[in-house]
């Protein structure tokens, strides 16, 4: 009797070796709520710069940052209180950014570098005296930015108001000067130069009418 041939063992296949799996890009967490209100509030304020108030939409806010607008009206429930917090930040930045001021200078060299500041502004943040005119503007008929701005005056005037006080007993300015009158006028003087400059960059003569400004000052 013939005995069966077991069947040949077929050699085994190879697996093919396991694909790596494509590393998944991380999950972006959420914005903390502080930095999305910076977001939200620079974006705007951007806009304004480049449009106007008049043309300011949070439809295009929400999409400069990248959100929805139901998203953006969960951190401004208004647009008028997204204007306000605006009008927060432009105060910010006319307060911090200046231009550098030796260590004890005088009254007369502090007052110069107010002047000074202004064109310091216009190259470090151009958009921001647009911003000032625009809510300057719309202050006449909206009470929470009216607030804002006059507690920005307020504290403008007064800061100026020190100055020339100082420089009165310094000696370098006249000592009958009302140093409430002339810090209204330094003040305005430097609000009239930013409208004119916005129409007129290059003809108007900033230099001639500050140094002007500051020779009614100077002690006679």
């Amino acid at each position: 009797m013939q005995r069966k041939r077991s069947p040949a063992r077929q050699p085994e296949k190879s697996k093919p070796p396991a694909q790596k799996r494509a590393p998944q890009a991380p999950v972006a967490s959420p914005a903390p709520a502080d930095v999305r209100r910076t977001e939200l509030v620079q974006a705007a304020f951007d806009l304004i710069a480049e449009r106007g108030l008049e043309e300011l939409r949070t439809r295009d806010i929400a999409a400069k940052v990248g959100i929805n607008i139901s998203t953006l009206h969960y951190y401004f429930d208004t647009k008028e209180s997204l204007i306000a917090a605006v009008v927060d930040h432009m105060t910010e930045l006319f307060r911090t950014v200046r231009a550098p001021l030796a260590d004890g200078a005088t009254a007369l060299e502090e007052l110069r570098q107010l002047f000074a500041t202004q064109l310091y502004r216009r190259r470090q943040q151009p958009g921001l005296e647009v911003v000032v005119q625009e809510m300057m503007l719309r202050a006449r008929r909206d009470e929470k930015v009216r607030a804002r701005l006059e507690l920005m005056l307020l504290g403008w005037n007064a800061y100026v108001e020190s100055v020339i006080m100082r420089g009165v007993r310094e000696g370098d300015f006249a000592r009958d000067i009302d140093a409430k009158a002339a810090a209204a006028i330094v003040t305005s003087y430097t609000i009239g130069n930013n409208l004119q400059h916005g129409v007129r960059p290059t003809g108007f003569p900033y230099q001639a009418a500050y140094e002007l400004l500051i020779s009614s000052l100077a002690r006679r």
